[in-house]
């Protein structure tokens, strides 16, 4: 399967330049080599501000995390991520310093194992504390970032929100990061802010600077749990939801090392039980800041003036992936890599910063994966792991697989 942290950090400790471009944090143990990544040290310093960025003279210390990011050429960084065992090639300023910033939060949430990292955004509207989370591409940092652009909204986060055991949110004071360039569906007052208040960005992502940004370590109660669906119409509305989809959605968000099963549980269901729990269905951005706005305009949630309606039944399930042809080639998807968490293990998709949680096969598919291969190759190695299963089992169970991988863009075909 996939390599382990200590094998990872020994490559990292022995190179021969480890000693140059040496980054610390104060919140977390995580420390960064940069190796001709000199302008990758500024990024850091300008989208984490009170994050103690500093660099230091030295070699990575033996006790924590270490995360690497070299220069390939002018502007294109390769990034090591101490959670994966395969780098990431080919990135912008911002990309780069996505991938770390993302390690620094791993490593933030690792170093405190009290808390939960949801997977969200996260505003205070009105003194109201919301996560926002949802399936992929449901446009949750479009949304937190439109959001903060409003007089007296206080942006947390924009991916992970930690949570401590009493169901405060701490913010952890980092710039939200958009794709580029923005949908076309975006109104040209957006457009023009965040153009205005863009800070580290590069052909593809931009970070923002937003002038409510809560600092690192600002804490207030979270008091509600939004799960955003996105259609192509309609106008822009809020479901009731039940406290149990709601924890299955906290469970399924959760970034940190959920620790013993039945406590982990037990602490998300008391969570929310205690927080407004709603779908919120639009496909007009303003139309839904509008919404939220209307939501959090009374001391108690919900405002007066917003309709709720009833919970909705579940969404429909995906159609199920165009099966492959096992005779073509796949490989890793570009900006796709596993990571170790916990016991489990993830793929981290830095387009989205999206985490799927891999089970057993999948996981193994994805090792197999480390070098381009064809699929009847991958076929050939299960058959020798589930003696008794038929061939033709295997083959048209790997064909369904790598059809939803493909689909979900964390494997490529070959051409």
């Amino acid at each position: 399967m996939l390599h382990s942290v200590k094998q990872i950090v020994g490559r990292l400790r022995a190179s021969p330049d480890a000693a140059q471009g040496l980054m610390r944090f104060d919140p977390v143990p995580q420390e960064v080599v940069l190796s001709g990544a000199e302008a990758v040290a500024g990024a850091l310093a300008e989208v984490m501000p009170g994050w103690g960025v500093r660099q230091v003279s030295g070699t990575p210390s033996e006790a924590g995390p270490v995360t690497r990011v070299t220069q390939e050429e002018p502007g294109r960084y390769a990034y090591q991520s101490w959670w994966s065992n395969a780098p990431l090639t080919d990135l912008g300023l911002a990309g780069a310093t996505c991938g770390v910033v993302a390690d620094l939060v791993q490593s933030y949430c690792d170093a405190r194992p009290e808390m939960i990292g949801l997977h969200c955004g996260a505003v205070e509207v009105g003194g109201h504390l919301l996560a926002f989370t949802g399936p992929f591409r449901a446009g949750k940092t479009t949304l937190v970032t439109r959001l903060a652009a409003e007089p007296g909204v206080r942006l947390f986060c924009d991916d992970v929100l930690p949570v401590l055991p009493d169901g405060q949110g701490v913010a952890l004071g980092i710039q939200p990061r958009l794709r580029l360039p923005l949908p076309e569906g975006v109104v040209a007052a957006f457009r023009a802010h965040v153009a205005a208040h863009l800070t580290v960005q590069d052909r593809r992502y931009g970070y923002v600077r937003a002038d409510g940004q809560a600092g690192l370590g600002t804490r207030a109660p979270l008091a509600g749990l939004i799960v955003l669906r996105r259609e192509a119409s309609g106008p822009a509305r809020l479901h009731r939801m039940r406290v149990a989809d709601a924890v299955a959605h906290m469970i399924r968000q959760n970034i940190a090392d959920p620790g013993e099963t039945e406590a982990h549980y037990d602490r998300l269901a008391a969570l929310g039980a205690r927080l407004f729990c709603a779908t919120l269905v639009y496909s007009d951005l303003e139309e839904a800041v509008r919404l939220v706005s209307d939501l959090c305009a009374a001391p108690t949630l919900p405002g007066r003036r917003v309709q709720i309606g009833p919970v909705l039944p579940p969404e429909p399930v995906e159609a199920p992936a165009v099966p492959v042809d096992l005779a073509q080639v796949f490989c890793r998807a570009a900006e796709v890599s596993a990571r170790e968490i916990g016991q489990d293990v993830f793929l981290w998709q830095m387009a989205g910063r999206n985490f799927f949680r891999l089970n057993p096969v999948a996981g193994a598919v994805w090792a197999l994966l480390q070098e381009p291969c064809r699929g009847h190759e991958i076929a050939d190695v299960l058959a020798e792991v589930f003696l008794g299963t038929p061939q033709e089992t295997i083959a048209d169970d790997l064909s369904d697989l790598l059809g939803q991988m493909c689909a979900r863009g964390l494997v490529a075909i070959e051409t």
